[in-house]
Parts: structure tokens; C-alpha cells; sequence
């Protein structure tokens, strides 16, 4: 089968039907109608710009549309998204940098988000406001083969488990999937390229801009950034071992994988956390902020944590795999190398000694076997959650450990508890022209 013949498959699959995009054309007018009516009567000054994919024409099955209310003068978000409640009463309200509303349809929803009207970035007051800018710059810069290349390029990510920029994935936008077709013009040639990714790497060849990012592309119409500094090290790599593995006769393994679940091993551990407002931009970083700190503190204290992971459902969500639950009453306690300054700090602490005897010199560092403070798991946890920050939005007086089979615990995070995860097509025999 020809590559041709394969994307036109793929096409076929991946663009939306007649009847739906006439389902999001009727969406669409409907909520233009009740902007117009909202900017009458509450005399607001704004222009109605249709965003995201589907205004770029880079649309594939399940894109959900953005609504831009653009403005030329200062306004009060707040009272903006008092006045988006009155109209649309279905809305729900979410916060980025700053409020905006989104509202659910049978298939896909729509994001009404305000912000400023910009002729360059120089004058930008929020992130946000750039997004325009990057419509235009597709609509302008792509052709309709560019554009389809775009599509299928996003169903071969949204397939191996890398597409969305949201916080829960910190994979690669569309957009970011778009820049790379600009770059490279098709999808092959991106795939041909990615298979020679080095971690980290700069699709401009230059890494000192942008020292701590795995992956760097420069946005077109703001050079002071970087599209891609929300991809992760593991969606980086994952792009990068399906790219070298990807080959013409498996191409259904890549672009439509079935899906597979996981068995979460019985001596898991999840902790919960109820949140008042359950924003991912917000709170999923926190939630990753303290299952570091848990995982660091676990291990000072004898438990090796092998794996985590964190959700935001109805509640906040950690996943802890120990490579032990429970540990002898004797650990070994790592202190600096004798060279540090705080070898000092180390001595006043534990230079009497412990039951166990005094300390000890192994390579250049400072060691003392010491008692643990617990023998299991769940003991340790229990107390390290206790003193652990947590953002506002949770509440400290509901956290709850709970077993991996608890009826508690949703089965999505007993079946997904792995992220990122490769599909069938891990199985693919690496191509020989790629160096192993």
C-alpha cells in the first residue's frame, strides 16, 4: 500500500463528518447570537474571534472550539465572566490566568475566553492573548496539503499518546504539531526527523535560550518563547521511540491503537485529596509538587517509591507503587560527602551515635545506621502527609490513604495508572537505517 493511498485513509478517519461540523456551525451561531446580545446589554466593547483548530482548518475528530472575546481597552475579567454567566447559565466557569467559561455540547465542548486584541505581543498582558496571533499565522503560512499534514501528524500523536497541552499530559498542543509541519512541511519528513532526536533537542539547532526545556520551538510570532516547553521528558522520549519504530505495514498500530489496561499491582497506595475548585492548571502541579516531596521523604525513611503518578477527577489523586511495604528497624542514613560545609551539621546530629553504633565513611560521604521511625508503609505516609503545603483548593482535613483496591479509588486510575504508556507498537522492530 502506498504512503499516499495510507493518509488518504487516514484522512478519511480522522476528519470530522458533514453532520458534525454542522453541529458545531449551529453551536457556533448560537453562541455569536448570545455574545451580540451580551454586549448590548452590558454595553461591553469586544470582537467575536473564532480560534483553535477548526478556524485553522487543522480540525481532526473531537477538537473542541475556542471563542475568543477580543477587547482594545482594559476591561474587568471578573465582571466579564459575571456577564458570560448570565447568557450562557449552562457555562462553567474555569480559571487560567484569568476566568473564562466553557460550555458543553453531546460531542465537544466550547471555550468562551476573554482577552485582549494584539497587532504584535509587545503590548500582550496575559499568555492568552497571543493565541490569536498563532490562527492567523496558520491561516496565513499553510496550505491545504500543509493543513491536512497537520491532521494527520496530531492523530499519529493523539495515537501513541503524546497530543495535548493540557497539564494532566503536558504533551504537544496542536499548535506545537503545527509549527513542526511548517518546519518540515510533512508529516513524514517530521516523523523522519523526530527519529533523530537527541533529549534535549532544538528544532532551531540552538539549545542556549532555552536551557532547562526538553524540547525547543521557537513560536513564530513571539521569539521570546518557547511552544514547546510544556512537553514532557517522557512524551519527548515516547515521540521519539515511535518515530524510529514507526514503519508503512503497521502504520494502524500507531494511528489507531486498541485500547490496553494495565493491572495496578495490590500493594499500591493511593492518596486522596477533596478540592473545593478541581482546576488542573492549578492544582495538578501541586498535587505533582507533593507527590515529590512524599516520594523524597519515603525514601529517607527506607521505602523506595518505583512509581507515582497524579490525577484530578472529583478529587486529587496520588499513585504510589513501593518497591516495599515494610522495612527491619534498621536503615541507612546518607549523609554529605565529608568536603560539605554542613559535614558539621551532620556530626552535631549524629556523631554520639545511635543503638547501632557511630557513624561511617564510605567513599567520600558520612553514613549512620539509625532506627526507623516506622516499620510500614502506611505509618510513614501517614505522618508525611500531615505536614505536607498543600494549595488552597484542597482540603487538608479530608486526605485519605487508601489501598489501590478500594471501592474509593476510580477505576480510571486503576486502569491508566501509568502515564505515559506505549501501545502495540512498542513492539516494532527498530528500523535498521536508525542507529540502536
Amino acid at each position: 500500500m502506498l504512503f499516499l493511498d495510507i493518509k488518504k485513509e487516514i484522512l478519511q478517519s480522522v476528519m470530522e463528518d458533514q453532520a458534525e461540523l454542522k453541529k458545531k456551525e449551529a453551536a457556533l451561531s448560537a453562541i455569536r447570537k448570545t455574545l451580540e446580545n451580551i454586549k448590548k446589554k452590558a454595553d461591553l466593547d469586544f470582537e467575536i474571534f473564532l480560534g483553535g483548530s477548526i478556524a485553522k482548518g487543522t480540525n481532526i475528530k473531537g477538537s473542541d472550539v475556542d471563542v475568543f472575546i477580543l477587547f482594545d481597552k482594559e476591561f474587568d475579567p471578573l465582571k466579564v465572566l459575571k456577564e458570560l454567566k448570565k447568557g450562557f447559565k449552562d457555562g462553567r466557569e474555569e480559571y487560567s490566568e484569568h476566568p473564562y467559561l466553557i460550555i458543553d455540547f453531546d460531542t465537544f465542548s466550547a471555550d468562551i475566553v476573554p482577552a485582549y486584541k494584539l497587532s504584535t505581543v509587545s503590548s500582550m498582558v496575559t499568555s492568552v492573548d497571543r493565541t490569536p496571533l498563532h490562527v492567523e499565522f496558520v491561516k496565513n503560512k499553510f496550505t491545504e496539503n500543509m493543513k491536512n499534514e497537520a491532521r494527520i501528524l496530531k492523530q499519529f500523536m493523539k495515537g501513541i499518546g503524546v497530543y495535548g497541552a493540557e497539564s494532566s499530559i503536558q504533551g504537544f498542543s496542536g499548535y506545537v504539531s503545527e509549527l513542526l509541519i511548517h518546519k518540515y512541511h510533512t508529516f513524514d519528513r517530521v516523523i523522519s526527523e523526530a527519529a533523530g532526536w537527541t533529549i534535549p533537542f532544538s528544532v532551531e539547532g540552538s539549545l542556549s535560550k532555552f536551557k532547562s526545556a526538553n524540547l525547543v520551538i521557537t513560536d513564530p510570532v513571539d521569539e521570546e518563547r518557547n511552544a514547546a516547553a510544556n512537553v514532557s521528558l517522557e512524551n519527548l522520549a515516547t515521540m521519539i521511540l515511535a518515530s524510529r519504530l514507526f514503519r508503512l505495514e503497521d502504520w494502524r498500530l500507531f494511528f489507531f491503537p486498541e485500547k490496553e489496561e494495565f493491572r495496578i499491582p495490590a500493594y499500591g497506595f493511593v492518596v486522596s485529596i477533596e478540592c473545593k475548585k478541581c482546576n488542573e492548571e492549578v492544582l495538578l502541579p501541586n498535587l505533582r509538587r507533593i507527590a515529590t516531596i512524599i516520594k523524597n521523604d519515603l525514601d529517607r525513611e527506607g521505602f523506595r517509591i518505583i512509581f507515582s503518578s497524579v490525577f484530578l477527577l472529583d478529587r486529587g489523586y496520588i499513585v504510589l507503587i513501593p518497591e516495599n511495604v515494610e522495612i527491619n528497624d534498621v536503615i541507612i542514613h546518607e549523609g554529605p560527602p565529608v568536603t560539605n560545609g554542613r559535614i558539621m551539621d551532620f556530626l552535631e546530629k549524629w556523631g554520639g551515635g545511635t543503638a547501632f553504633g557511630r557513624p561511617f565513611i564510605n567513599g567520600d560521604r558520612i553514613y549512620v545506621l539509625r532506627e526507623t521511625r516506622s516499620r510500614t508503609i502506611h505509618e510513614s505516609l501517614s505522618r508525611i502527609v500531615r505536614k505536607v503545603k498543600l494549595a488552597n483548593d484542597f482540603s487538608k482535613d479530608t486526605v485519605e490513604i487508601l489501598n489501590i483496591d478500594d471501592k474509593k479509588v476510580p477505576a480510571e486510575i486503576k486502569k491508566g495508572f501509568l502515564r505515559p504508556s506505549l501501545g502495540r507498537w512498542s513492539s516494532v522492530r527498530i528500523k535498521d537505517t536508525v542507529e540502536q
